[in-house]
Formats: C-alpha cells, structure tokens, sequence
C-alpha cells in the first residue's frame, strides 16, 4: 500500500486560497465598497480555513507524531503560534477597511498580507519536506489512511465543502478521481451533488467536465 501525503491536499487548497486571495488584495479599488465587500468575502473563508487547518494539525498530526518521536512538533507548533498571531493581525486590518480608503492604504495592507503570505508559504513547505518525512517514516501506511479517514469524519460538512471549493480545483485529474470516488461511496448523494456545485464554479468547464466523466 502507498504511504498517504497527510499535508498534501490540504496544502493544495491553501495555496489556491492564498493566491486568490494575493491577486485579488493586488488588484482592488480600496476606495469602493463593493471590491471590498469582495475581498472580505474571500478573506472570510481563508482565515476560517487557515484556522480550522492549524488546529487540525495540531490536535491530529503533531499530537500523535510527538507521541512516537518526542520533540518532533516543537518546531511546527511554535511556527502555528507565530503564524497565528500575524494573521489575526491581517484579518483585524481587512475588517477596518470600509471602502473608503485610498490607494496607499490599499497597497500597505497588501504588502502586509504579501508578508503573511510568504512566511506562510514558507512554513508548509517545511512541513511538507520535514514533518510529512517524519509521519511516513514513523507510521504505516495503515495508520496513515485510517488517520485521514478519522479527520475527514471529524470535520463537518460545511467545512469540508469549503475546503473542497479550494482543493479540487488544485489537484491533478486523477487525484480528484481518487478522493471523489471515494467519497461518493460513502457519502450520501445530496452530499456529493453538493461537492460538484461547489466546485463547478471554481473549474475551467473542460477541467468540470472532464472530471465528472470520469467518476
């Protein structure tokens, strides 16, 4: 059996939401309600994702990796502490926007979001060529699976549907295949129509169809 990647989808969707969020923060008229009202909406789900996904780790990754190799999440979760702090800082500035500022302020809050952005960037990749070598090297590929299918069934539905708007469009075909087959075996199927409509708007229409012909 394949050894599961614990980080790898999740870190996906991050970095989807991230970078729309970048292009978008870059490109906004902070001077109109509306852009704003846009860019809160979208700053609304990464920083509720951001959060969900920190305490995830935290509780159902480094906790039992800590309990098999003793000083493994030291550096992981003192990186969750840092990279919470700046992010309430960024989402404390996005809610002071009102539509109202100039384009300097504008362009301050995006280069503090850049920043965020970068060392955020940063940390997963550590994660992923640090932390993810530790998981598959001290747990089998049994208790990887069985791991993720534990997160997954903790995680209610309206946030895994958000997480999913984010993640399957950043996944290659056949991961996307893989996870959806799977979950339309063990979902119900207003849940899996509910994955499709979500996504739908998120895809190019050849990558949508391609896809749903496909599982």
């Amino acid at each position: 059996m394949t050894k599961e990647k614990s980080y790898a989808a999740s870190h996906k969707g991050l970095r989807n939401i991230l970078s729309q969020f970048s292009l978008l923060a870059g490109k906004t008229d902070y001077s109109d309600n509306r852009e704003i009202e846009k860019l809160k909406k979208l700053g609304d789900e990464m920083f509720f994702l951001l959060t969900h996904h920190l305490h995830t780790e935290n509780e159902d990754l480094l906790k039992p990796l800590e309990e098999r190799v003793h000083g493994a999440s030291k550096h992981d979760l003192e990186d969750h502490e840092r990279l919470e702090k700046l992010q309430g800082t960024i989402a404390l500035q996005l809610s002071k926007l009102e539509g109202k500022q100039d384009q300097e302020t504008g362009h301050s809050f995006y280069l503090s979001f850049t920043g965020f952005h970068s060392q955020y960037l940063e940390h997963i990749l550590q994660e992923e060529l640090v932390t993810e070598k530790l998981l598959l090297d001290h747990f089998t590929a049994e208790e990887l699976q069985e791991n993720s299918m534990r997160i997954m069934q903790k995680v209610e539905f309206p946030v895994l549907l958000l997480s999913l708007k984010y993640i399957i469009p950043a996944q290659s075909l056949n991961e996307n295949i893989r996870i959806l087959k799977a979950f339309r075996t063990n979902a119900p199927a207003e849940a899996f129509e509910a994955v499709l409509d979500i996504v739908k708007p998120e895809m190019t229409e050849e990558d949508y169809v391609l896809l749903t012909s496909r599982i």
